[in-house]
């Protein structure tokens, strides 16, 4: 994650750039199963901001605004991310349910495959 992605801001509200990397990485809400793209969601504190939780990308996630409300005020639900973005739900039942950021790919590798060298030839064709 670049460097100044990882730096986490002073206030409750994440920075432009992280809502770009935030959208661009998670691009659906996190919850599982829910596909609201992540232009319609909130950005959310896994760990709560009140409760001491950074606003930095290793602690924000994007959720539609009925996961989020889900998330925080009803009893029973767990959640936790990864710093590389995994986020982890368990239900009141204790049902597990893994989410991987599908937009995670686009932002750690090279857009453009390695180049190879190509061949040096020695002596050029006869024509």
């Amino acid at each position: 994650m670049p460097s100044a992605l990882r730096a986490s801001v002073d206030r409750y509200t994440p920075s432009g750039g992280q809502r770009r990397f935030l959208t661009t990485r998670d691009r659906t809400c996190r919850h599982p199963g829910c596909h609201v793209s992540a232009g319609w969601a909130d950005l959310d504190h896994v760990i709560p901001h009140g409760a001491g939780g950074a606003t930095d990308c290793a602690n924000l996630c994007c959720l539609c605004r009925r996961h989020h409300r889900l998330k925080t005020h009803a009893d029973g639900w767990t959640h936790t991310l990864s710093d590389d973005g995994v986020l982890t739900v368990i239900t009141p039942s204790g049902v597990t349910r893994v989410t991987r950021p599908p937009g995670w790919r686009v932002l750690t590798e090279s857009p453009d495959p390695p180049v190879e060298s190509a061949p040096v030839i020695e002596d050029p064709p006869p024509f």
